[in-house]
């Protein structure tokens, strides 16, 4: 379901709702090994709020402030880990910035916002 009606944020959702969404980080073509190797040590949450902010839609601006989002986002991750993988997480950081903003225009959904109920179907007992 679609609206052009105010977007439903991340913080409105259950911790329930946030781990079902998205496939973690990396584009769906990775196979899981390789995802949990280069990212999913320190970024799956990031990773999570940006698949839905990208599913979720709307404009050009929407999709720079998911970006914006997701680069802060990383970098608190790595602010919070031991200073022997901080250094390389950062630069993880960095790159996977540049590889979203070079080449998630083609995972962005360019249109009206969907509503909370595309992504939770639920049933009518």
């Amino acid at each position: 379901m679609r609206c052009s009606c105010r977007p439903v944020r991340w913080a409105e959702l259950t911790r329930t709702q946030q781990n079902q969404l998205g496939n973690g980080c990396g584009p769906d073509w990775f196979p899981d090994w390789l995802v949990r190797l280069l990212f999913g040590w320190f970024f799956e949450a990031s990773c999570r709020r940006h698949d839905f902010a990208y599913e979720r839609g709307g404009s050009r601006e929407d999709r720079k402030k998911a970006d914006r989002g997701f680069l802060k986002a990383m970098i608190r991750d790595a602010e919070r880990l031991p200073w022997y993988k901080g250094g390389f997480a950062y630069i993880v950081a960095g790159v996977f910035y540049l590889l979203v903003r070079l080449f998630g225009s083609w995972s962005f959904y360019y249109g009206p916002y969907k509503k909370l109920d595309f992504f939770f179907m639920t049933s009518s007992d």
